[in-house]
């Protein structure tokens, strides 16, 4: 137990010396409920082992605790930041959020004069511009880019917030190749296209302070049913971001992940009855006979799963925030009750125990294929 104490204790001085005299970590609450933490910890590890392992693991403990807190921001000062999918959702609430800040704000709109772009407009100071972009688009994207160089004069981008995505619920054999393609383009292929237009500015004389921060999914990092052409788009974005943090160091780029989970952003809200029209004239009369036309429509098992869906969206925009801001960002930052959990169990865990939880978490549409409705139909009936 005294060696738990002398860990503990050291723990504290090495957060008063970071916090005052060397400012790498900035005064958080988190601080309070790392010691609780610690406390308990020597307990339980002073009953389960011996005092030189507890010691040990503790020890271990107060190190991965220390350095997950947060880091100092630096000032706004009217940093620039580039945002797409302003439109709606998370970098709606981002922009507006920034703007009060202090930030001067390039909201990328998909439709300008749509009641997104005009409530941005309505709600936001003159340092927040709106501008036409499709991710989808090179030449509207480079376009953009130099709308933005020729914006600031003098002043350099600070940060690039690719947050722009779709998304469409189905089998990838039951989906039209076109809305494949327009997922990976606008999910995968527009956060390229941000990439080459605004790396140039981001690569400014100011090393080591700009930030790209790409908007990731936890359906990237693990599988979720009916999900296959969405996660796959997001994967991609998740190990390129990573890719990029390794490759940009030396640039003076500090690349971040942000893996959010369990908002709602209006991703879902699309129609999906027409979308399952579409589908279902473009699929081949195989298809069709095999799966059903119940199998094109994406109907979630929850009747009530927006209520499990969290409007309030402070806390993800607090992480972005921490990424545009923060001295020593996080190479990713997990926010939402699943983003963190649900890929670490699919890592973590053998894959019978995987197979059992699946359906409680990633099995979330029904997919009545009626094919096997009817080889189950004929052999009950054959039973009987």
């Amino acid at each position: 137990m005294e060696l738990c104490a002398v860990v503990t204790g050291c723990y504290l001085g090495w957060v008063v010396l970071a916090l005052f005299p060397r400012r790498v970590v900035r005064p958080h609450i988190r601080i309070v409920q790392d010691v609780l933490i610690q406390v308990v910890a020597a307990f339980l590890l002073s009953w389960l082992c011996c005092r030189v392992l507890a010691a040990c693991v503790l020890a271990f403990l107060t190190l991965v605790m220390y350095n997950d807190l947060p880091s100092p921001w630096t000032r706004v000062n009217e940093k620039a930041v580039l945002i797409t999918g302003c439109d709606k959702g998370l970098g709606h609430a981002l922009a507006l959020k920034l703007d009060t800040m202090g930030f001067q704000v390039f909201a990328g709109c998909l439709f300008m004069g749509g009641d997104g772009e005009r409530n941005l407009v309505k709600e936001s100071s003159s340092r927040l511009t709106t501008l036409k972009m499709d991710v989808t688009d090179r030449e509207q994207v480079l376009q953009a880019a130099q709308f933005v160089k020729n914006k600031l004069g003098d002043k350099v981008l600070h940060g690039v917030v690719n947050n722009a995505g779709i998304l469409m619920s189905g089998n990838m054999e039951i989906m039209a190749y076109s809305d494949i393609r327009k997922i990976m383009e606008v999910n995968f292929m527009g956060v390229i296209h941000i990439y080459r237009a605004f790396m140039p500015l981001l690569r400014q004389p100011r090393r080591g302070t700009s930030r790209l921060v790409n908007i990731a999914s936890n359906v990237g990092l693990a599988p979720s049913s009916l999900m296959g052409a969405y996660g796959a788009s997001k994967a991609a974005v998740a190990l390129v971001t990573e890719t990029w943090r390794y490759e940009h160091k030396q640039l003076g780029v500090d690349v971040v992940t942000i893996i959010p989970s369990g908002y709602k952003t209006g991703i879902l809200e699309y129609n999906q009855e027409a979308v399952a029209n579409t589908w279902w004239e473009q699929a081949t009369q195989e298809v069709r006979n095999y799966y059903g036309r119940a199998c094109f429509m994406a109907i979630n098992r929850r009747k009530n799963y927006r209520d499990f869906l969290s409007p309030d969206f402070s806390g993800i925009t607090d992480c972005m925030v921490d990424a545009l801001l923060s001295s020593q960002p996080r190479p990713i930052y997990y926010k939402g009750l699943i983003a963190r959990s649900l890929p670490f169990l699919y890592l973590h865990t053998p894959s019978f125990i995987w197979d059992a939880i699946m359906p409680y978490f990633s099995d979330n549409y029904l997919f009545p294929v009626q094919a096997l409705l009817e080889d189950n139909f004929e052999q009950n009936s054959k039973l009987q």
